[in-house]
């Protein structure tokens, strides 16, 4: 095991602006003062787009499990996610209401899509 397994270190995620993001709920969660830009989404993950980062050192989330994923995810998760984090963690803000958002996987889709086309006046949101 290396030393990043054995201590627990903090992480700054990523801001995310988009339209409909407060102006001010994620920076007063993170104690920075507004810049009068929507902030819309707070992402923790080791997305290449979007890593987070270890504070004080700026090194991406991505980056220390690639230096030692089984240390960093345990070896059953490494060996079942190819050595990847398997989860993204967004803190949402939004200034409006918003609608719901669900990620199906290929098989959940399939199979609504062909519920949909077989009874297509079916109230929306009738399953589960």
């Amino acid at each position: 095991m290396t030393a990043i397994a054995l201590s627990a270190f903090m992480l700054d995620g990523e801001i995310r602006h988009y339209p409909w993001g407060s102006l001010t709920a994620i920076p007063d969660l993170l104690g920075l003062d507004p810049t009068g830009e929507p902030a819309a989404e707070l992402w923790f993950g080791a997305r290449a787009d979007a890593p987070s980062r270890r504070r004080g050192t700026g090194e991406s989330l991505a980056d220390l499990i690639a230096a030692d994923h089984e240390a960093m995810l345990g070896p059953e998760l490494a060996n079942r996610f190819d050595s990847r984090l398997p989860f993204l963690l967004k803190v949402l803000a939004a200034a409006e209401p918003l609608s719901l958002q669900v990620h199906p996987t290929t098989a959940q889709a399939e199979a609504g899509f062909a519920d949909d086309t077989a009874a297509p006046n079916k109230r929306v949101g009738s399953r589960v």
